[in-house]
């Protein structure tokens, strides 16, 4: 398994909670949409602990490996989703490819929003 993680930078006209209702009403439905996507976080910042990054939200989003994920980036499905970020969101985000090494699982937290429909 693979994940990409990202910050998310709401744009400067929207407030926290048009910004939260925008990504997941209307982005995640279409970025949800990307060939070979297994999981989809997102994640709304409340406070921030220490360190120097700034963020509004993170994203994760898995795949089964480095080849799934970067034929999910040549996708129309994921140039749409791109195409609406900037509805929403300033298009100065971080975006990692990362392998996770899980030390203690989170705990099961049912059906996501997306499948609730």
């Amino acid at each position: 398994m693979i994940k990409t993680i990202g910050t998310a930078y709401r744009r400067d006209d929207f407030t926290m909670d048009a910004f939260l209702k925008y990504w997941l009403e209307v982005h995640a439905p279409i970025s949800a949409q990307a060939p070979g996507l297994r999981g989809y976080v997102v994640s709304e910042v409340v406070r921030k602990l220490r360190g120097e990054l700034t963020a509004d939200a993170f994203v994760e989003q898995w795949f089964d490996d480095e080849e799934a994920f970067e034929r999910a980036a040549q996708s129309p499905e994921v140039a749409a989703a791109w195409a609406d970020v900037g509805n929403y969101a300033k298009l100065t985000g971080t975006f990692w490819v990362v392998k996770e090494h899980i030390l203690i699982p989170p705990p099961l937290s049912g059906p996501g929003l997306l499948q609730q429909k």
